[in-house]
């Protein structure tokens, strides 16, 4: 890939019209289809071939030495490519000291970018707060399909920490991998009013508000087998992330609100007024969103309502059906929790010397209530209570130095956040109550735990569900997110032990089979339901059924997939190739037509 020139295109002098080639019949199978024959195709498929224009003229193609000044190269920038915009061009820097004891450090640089003049340094941040990084990463920038306030960064530590004593010491294997993600606010691209009545500390880089100057960074461990990194799914709706932690999947929402606005908008679980029970609570009911903000799920009886107390005018109904339903419900949820069972152990558990956690929504100090108690009497007849598996929590933040929040330890439920401006001074948290003065940023959590999820699809819709006994293994796959609706859908690949069919002939004893359960998360209410649920298939031998699962998990991607115009979808760059030992030809701005060429 270089840009065109007269030679190459065929005229005077090039390759085309060199002698001994020969007769009449060379010239078509030299010539290239006609253009407009190939944009034709390009409106009936929907599709654009890269192939189509792989050459582009030098006017608007750069070496990156002319542009870019060679203290920069010395010092080992990896430049990314070009922003979604196409005003920056992105570069990373990694640095270290010289023993196996030392950390790594991430530093993100934006560069405005001008064809005819010099790239100018915008911005630098460092990536990934003060965590201990071992070895170098792949680094993937991703930018959401409409949101360019933003860009949330990704990395990958695939390998272990090097030298025996370093292992030893943070007692790391092959079967745990550290992901970092670290999301950063982008440059405003002209002067921003806010901007300039930003404080500035003195000697410190030009002052920038909330919305241009906030960086929110977690970490949290995966185990095999490794969740698939899906961009393009994860961050199909603006604002929101979806993190695969192999426990659970996590929708996280980050979203800037401008001064004076006090609506309590939610970007996640929105829906609660939705009258009926469910048994995988697709019907949430009716709560004040005030009341779930940091709660955790946690039930809307035990809070007392705000405002005067109501008189009693009518006399109080007998509970339906449904909410007695409903309670024997939560009721059994507790009493499958701890049990001497105490969920499936495998790769995913963490052993069996500690006990199982309650039910999702309860506090861990919380006596779960019992079929009769008044919780679910406080409701109306014809709701249900909030499903006990729901986990939300909502943080708030101002451009105020602070300290960070309290108690946010990595549970497997919520991720904890590290938020902070430019310089990586911690934002001030603000209360449920407080009214912010100025800019405010809201991080929302909304978490769907996998294994509860396994074991009430096959409690309620596997037709094989009398033949199981446990699960060892799990994997799951993103198969489709429509940012209208609010909907998930995964797959659930499952490593399990069952009995084989009574009509089978011979001694009955568990066998191990692999199935799949297709199961639709709706983000507006947290709820879940079934899609569909694959039949068993016997396991023989020590073969791994992870990589024909998941090229089934592509194969329906692909018959599923509309094609998007390249503006619409997620943008995104990494140092892949630097991990392949090689480098980029050129960084390209395929919308502009423009290179630079490395």
């Amino acid at each position: 890939m270089a840009p065109s020139s007269k030679a190459e295109r065929g005229g005077p002098g090039g390759k085309r019209g060199a002698a001994g080639g020969a007769g009449p019949c060379a010239a078509p199978r030299g010539r290239r289809e006609h253009l407009v024959r190939q944009l034709d195709r390009v409106r009936l498929s929907g599709q654009l071939s890269p192939r189509l224009f792989r050459k582009l003229p030098p006017r608007v193609c750069v070496t990156l030495k002319s542009i870019v000044d060679e203290e920069f190269l010395w010092a080992g920038h990896i430049f990314l490519g070009f922003s979604k915009c196409g005003r920056y061009v992105l570069s990373y820097t990694s640095s270290s000291g010289d023993d196996d004891f030392s950390f790594y450090l991430y530093h993100l640089y934006w560069w405005e970018f001008n064809v005819h003049s010099k790239l100018r340094l915008v911005r630098q941040v460092r990536l990934f707060q003060d965590e201990e990084i071992y070895s170098d990463l792949y680094l993937t920038v991703c930018e959401w399909p409409g949101d360019s306030d933003k860009v949330i960064v990704f990395g990958f530590n695939t390998r272990s920490a090097p030298g025996l004593q370093v292992n030893m010491m943070l007692m790391s294997d092959e079967n745990h991998r550290d992901i970092y993600v670290s999301a950063v606010a982008v440059p405003p691209p002209r002067h921003c009013p806010a901007c300039r009545r930003a404080p500035a500390p003195p000697g410190e880089a030009p002052p920038a508000c909330l919305r241009h100057g906030f960086l929110l960074h977690t970490k949290f461990q995966v185990v095999y087998p490794f969740p698939t990194f899906q961009p393009a799914f994860q961050l199909r709706k603006d604002h929101v992330v979806l993190l695969n932690t192999s426990f659970s999947l996590v929708a996280c929402a980050i979203a800037v609100h401008p001064a004076g606005d006090s609506s309590s908008r939610q970007i996640l679980y929105e829906r609660r007024n939705v009258p009926g029970p469910n048994r995988r609570g697709e019907n949430p009911p009716p709560q004040p969103p005030e009341e779930l903000e940091g709660a955790g799920g946690a039930p809307p009886a035990a809070q007392t309502p705000p405002g005067p107390p109501q008189t009693p005018d009518l006399p109080p109904a007998l509970p339906s059906p449904a909410v007695a339903k409903a309670k024997e419900f939560v009721a059994d949820l507790f009493r499958r929790a701890q049990g001497a069972g105490g969920g499936p152990g495998g790769a995913h558990g963490d052993g069996g010397d500690d006990p199982p956690p309650p039910p999702r929504g309860l506090p861990p100090e919380t006596t779960p209530p019992a079929p009769g108690s008044p919780l679910g009497e406080s409701h109306l007849p014809g709701t249900s209570p909030e499903p006990g598996y729901v986990n939300y929590t909502k943080l708030r933040y101002v451009l105020e130095p602070g300290e960070p929040p309290e108690d946010l330890e990595d549970d497997k439920i919520s991720l904890p956040f590290v938020v902070t401006d430019l310089s990586g001074r911690s934002l001030r948290p603000l209360r449920d109550r407080a009214k912010a003065q100025g800019q405010y940023l809201t991080v929302e959590q909304l978490t769907l735990d996998f294994e509860y999820v396994i074991n009430e699809v096959i409690r309620n819709d596997a037709a094989w569900s009398r033949q199981f006994c446990s699960f060892s293994d799990y994997d799951i796959v993103i198969l489709e997110v429509c940012p209208e609706t609010n909907q998930v859908v995964i797959n659930i690949g499952l490593l399990l032990l069952a009995f084989p069919s009574p009509d089978e002939e011979g001694q009955l004893r568990p066998r191990t089979y692999h199935t799949s359960l297709k199961v639709a998360w709706d983000l507006n209410s947290g709820t879940f339901a079934t899609v569909g649920v694959g039949d068993l298939t016997e396991v023989k031998g020590q073969t791994s059924v992870w990589s024909s699962y998941r090229k089934g998990c592509v194969d329906t991607v692909m018959r599923w997939l509309v094609p998007e115009g390249p503006g619409r979808g997620v943008h995104r760059m990494t140092n892949e190739a630097l991990h392949k030992g090689c480098s980029l030809k050129v960084l390209a701005d395929n919308e502009r037509y423009t290179w630079i060429v490395l």
